[in-house]
């Protein structure tokens, strides 16, 4: 009898290790999964704003063109959205470098 008591009393205390170490693993994946998308929500964001200055790029080279202007690349204002979309590739990749670091400790 007191054999079958201590059986079942180890049984039911590895049981419960193992609830708790599933439950730990289970949190972990989770705070991993948001992390995964708040970068993402980022990445999206700075996706977005690069090609909304592309846009106005193009849309400034065009009414330059318009005019009859033979130097567009001299163009300070469309020199001024390149120089931010090179800022903004610079924190695209350093988020994709974060995505990866999140992706390898998982």
């Amino acid at each position: 009898m007191i054999s079958r008591f201590r059986r079942f009393k180890n049984d039911l205390r590895t049981g419960w290790a193992v609830v708790r170490r599933s439950s730990a693993e289970a949190v972990d994946r989770s705070l991993e999964e948001v992390e995964l998308l708040r970068l993402k929500f980022q990445l999206y964001k700075v996706e977005d704003q690069i090609k909304d200055l592309y846009q106005s790029a193009g849309e400034r080279a065009f009414q330059l063109i318009g005019r009859g202007a033979d130097t567009i690349v001299q163009d300070k204002e469309i020199a001024r959205f390149f120089e931010q979309v090179d800022q903004l590739k610079q924190e695209e990749a350093r988020i994709r470098f974060e995505m990866d670091q999140v992706k390898e400790q998982g």
